[in-house]
């Protein structure tokens, strides 16, 4: 490995002989002097002698080497100078033109580079606008169909309370008939209870005609709404209803000044509350039916107490007509009405009962003043 070195040396050190042959012997003596310098400084050292000697010796080979290399400047051609400017000149040129093709394809690349981000750039932007255009369209959308329900929940609440019946006749305070889908009803308003005015075997009792005189100023030929109630109907056919005129049932403004009671509180009790907070008016107020004392009772089924005295039983003959007597024949009691049945009170009366009479027992099924 060593021998290889050398031979290596060597062709380097004639290389460098041939192409400056005055440097390289320069460069090899004083090479050769500073060695021998070195040399002396480290058997001096190894003796323990002081001497300036190899200093001396080493200085002189670097100035033998800078002597030489001097001298090949020196010896260097103007030709020679020219023809290392020219070919100077020629690699920078041809390096200049190297570069400026290089240059261009930088320009060029940057350049696509440039026209890549702005339409990446482009790109994005009209993205965004199309998802900010769907954005809005869906929104618009959506607030259309809000709308479109909205308006529909609208027309279906307006068609729900819109009026269904024309009142065709007011028979009293709390009965009525009006034509619905083409055909005639009589309904009886629920949950109230008005004086009767009507009834074949009570008189007129009072604040009756004005009930009766209030529902047709309010009612008479009016488009109303008839709001059915859980049980559609009485054991007489009549319709159990409550009957709206705008806003507000015809039960409520009856409360409301008095002309009626809550009374009957077995079917539909939707509107119970509402009738209350009409009827506490009036019973605050002692107007109506309720500025006779002891006359009208909330909530009560026995109609109004008008009469306050009582009928005393007493004991006749049977008249020629058996429906005024008991079964048994002989003394019979007999009322002249329900309000003296309920005064006595004897309220109901079953046939062949005392005090059974067919005038007391309007529907014919047995049972009177019920």
């Amino acid at each position: 490995m060593a021998g290889c070195f050398t031979i290596i040396a060597i062709i380097i050190l004639l290389a460098l002989v041939i192409s400056f042959p005055i440097a390289s012997i320069g460069l090899i003596i004083g090479v050769a002097i500073a060695v021998w310098g070195f040399k002396e400084r480290s058997i001096n050292k190894e003796l323990g002698a002081k001497s300036k000697k190899p200093i001396t010796i080493v200085l002189v080979g670097f100035f033998v080497v800078l002597m030489g290399l001097s001298a090949q400047g020196a010896s260097t051609s103007p030709e020679d100078v020219a023809e290392t400017s020219e070919k100077a000149e020629e690699v920078s040129s041809s390096s200049e033109e190297e570069k400026e093709p290089e240059s261009e394809e930088r320009k060029a690349a940057a350049a696509e580079e440039e026209k890549q981000t702005e339409a990446d750039a482009q790109e994005k932007q009209d993205k965004a606008e199309e998802e900010k255009k769907a954005e809005e369209q869906a929104k618009a959308e959506a607030k259309a169909k809000e709308e479109e329900e909205a308006k529909a929940k609208a027309e279906a609440e307006k068609k729900k309370n819109a009026p269904n019946a024309t009142v065709t006749r007011v028979v009293d305070g709390d009965t009525l008939k009006v034509n619905m889908n083409g055909k005639e009803e009589e309904i009886r308003l629920l949950l109230i209870d008005t004086p009767e005015t009507v009834h074949p075997n009570e008189p007129v009792q009072p604040f009756g005609p004005e009930a009766s005189q209030f529902v047709k100023d309010t009612l008479s030929g009016q488009q109303v709404r008839v709001q059915v109630g859980k049980e559609a109907r009485d054991k007489y056919g009549r319709m159990l209803a409550y009957v709206y005129i705008g806003e507000e049932t015809i039960q409520e403004k009856l409360l409301r000044k008095g002309l009626a009671r809550t009374a009957y509180l077995y079917n539909d009790l939707t509107l119970l509350d509402r009738f209350h907070n009409a009827q506490a008016n009036a019973m605050s107020s002692g107007i109506g039916v309720w500025s006779i004392p002891g006359y009208a009772h909330k909530d009560h089924d026995h109609g109004y107490h008008y009469e306050e005295e009582k009928t005393v039983p007493k004991k006749e003959t049977a008249p020629p007509s058996s429906s005024n007597t008991n079964s048994g024949g002989g003394n019979a009691i007999y009322y002249k009405n329900c309000t003296a049945v309920r005064n006595a009170g004897a309220d109901p009366i079953r046939r062949g009962e005392p005090g059974y009479g067919s005038h007391l027992d309007r529907d014919g099924d047995g049972i009177a003043c019920e």
